[in-house]
């Protein structure tokens, strides 16, 4: 995102968000400490310690803050071997991140000093429920600048990079590492579990949820506000080359069809592409998509145009949320199949293209035909029964499943409702009109776009 703003204010908006991100998760963890009933993985170590130097008698200095700004200097050190060679020096930025979270640990202590010690169990729960969101919000504040990670965040991705594992992987055995050492200390120091309990699991479950929850409505504006693209955006624009939208008017066609499951819409998009002389793109992409990206084909194939389970994706994808730049698996290959997307557009070749969101991918493109390909449920399903030699209400679940599984795909990497009609050129009831008449259909009007354009790249219209 190309920003007009002076450098001197973005950064201040930068910087605002960043710090008051810090704040947040601060406060959070300070609401989970005061509970008792244990913190998130990633400062249960800190705490532990501060519970031994509080037992101990220790100097006031050695507090919740300094002990946290203490551990995270351990994790930058690990990061540091673990890296050898490919560690950079600006990484070193992260001592200053780690000093100025531990202060405001210690300012959100100070600031929430009014907070009375829990008397029951209930209230214990409700400071760790206090905390979760904060600490949610904050992380989803502090990553929107893309300034510089926490520690844990850089200690997790130099494990994948050093063992070549996901991000996610490597996220996981991060916070049990870092668990199992606060509980081996706690039990060796207190003969019990004291820093780090039950909450520290609620936490590792919920709070990557909470922050996919609250990512929904507030990300967009957050990156408006910080003049910043989403990472999806800009690993695309990075894996395209820099390449966005063809803007030439180069005398060519690309005609992108989506379509419901059952509608027909493949049967479609493969006569159009005949009958016009014209490549049809779809599994092609794929087998693009995992050569470029070094992906195997069977993953892209499996989840291509489908999210299965909504809420419980969100919450297998919190680890890579949770980070600067680190894409999913499934953002992974949207953002390979987008690229391949564009090279095709860019190719300067006419073509079709059956889903993969290359509708939203070529938005800007005005070379892009879109079409909605639509029919009734009953006469959907009655065409999955032939098609796939199913009984009645096994295809109805077919069409069902199908059909919001794209939906949620399509919802997710858009932000978009799948089918809306303002986000199509062409809208084509196929169950009214069958496969022959909804490819005339489709090459009559795109002859008459063609006369509005003034150019006609398929001289067979």
């Amino acid at each position: 995102m190309k920003s007009t703003t002076s450098p001197l204010l973005l950064w201040s908006k930068r910087l605002l968000l960043y710090i008051l991100g810090l704040f947040l998760t601060a406060a959070g963890v300070v609401f989970s400490a005061r509970s008792s009933l244990g913190v998130s993985p990633v400062s249960s170590l800190g705490n532990v310690l501060y519970q031994i130097g509080q037992s101990a008698g220790a100097p006031a200095y050695v507090n919740l803050g300094n002990c946290t700004t203490a551990v995270f200097c351990v994790y930058l050190l690990v990061e540091l071997l673990l890296l050898g060679r490919k560690f950079k020096p600006a990484m070193l930025l992260q001592i200053a991140v780690s000093l100025l979270f531990g202060q405001l640990v210690n300012l959100a202590s100070a600031v929430l000093a009014f907070l009375p010690a829990p008397g029951s169990y209930a209230v214990q729960l409700l400071y760790l429920l206090i905390s979760i969101p904060l600490v949610a919000l904050g992380i989803l504040l502090y990553l929107t600048p893309g300034l510089y990670p926490m520690p844990g965040e850089g200690l997790s991705i130099a494990l994948a990079d050093r063992f070549g594992i996901s991000v996610g992987t490597a996220k996981t055995i991060f916070d049990c590492s870092v668990v199992l050492i606060s509980v081996v200390l706690s039990l060796l120091y207190f003969k019990k579990l004291v820093g780090v309990r039950e909450g520290t699991v609620l936490c590792a479950l919920l709070v990557g949820f909470v922050f996919k929850l609250l990512q929904k409505p507030l990300q967009k504006p957050l990156l408006r506000f910080a003049e910043r693209g989403s990472k999806i955006d800009r690993a695309l624009e990075a894996a395209s080359q820099g390449y966005l939208t063809d803007i030439t008017g180069k005398p060519k066609i690309i005609i992108t069809i989506s379509r419901e499951f059952g509608s027909g819409g493949h049967e479609i998009a493969e006569k159009l592409a005949e009958r016009l002389g014209i490549t049809c793109y779809d599994r092609q992409i794929d087998r693009l998509a995992a050569q470029q990206f070094g992906i195997p084909l069977a993953d892209v194939e499996k989840v291509t145009g489908r999210l299965d389970g909504n809420a419980l994706h969100d919450f297998r994808d919190a680890a890579y949320a949770m980070t600067n730049d680190a894409l999913s698996p499934l953002e992974r290959i949207y953002v390979a199949q987008s690229s391949v997307i564009r090279q095709i557009a860019a190719s300067g070749e006419s073509c079709v293209i059956l889903g993969r969101c290359a509708d939203h991918v070529l938005y800007d493109d005005p070379n892009c035909f879109r079409i909605f390909v639509h029919a009734r449920t009953d006469a959907r399903v009655k065409r999955t029964m032939a098609v796939f030699d199913l009984d009645e209400n096994t295809a109805r679940r077919q069409v069902e499943s199908t059909d919001r599984a794209r939906a949620q795909y399509y919802k997710r990497f858009t932000g978009r409702e799948y089918g809306t009609q303002i986000y199509y050129n062409l809208g084509l009831d196929s169950g009214l009109l069958g496969t022959e008449e909804s490819v005339e259909t489709i090459i009559n009007i795109i002859r008459r776009w063609c006369n509005v354009r003034g150019t006609h790249p398929l001289y067979m219209l």
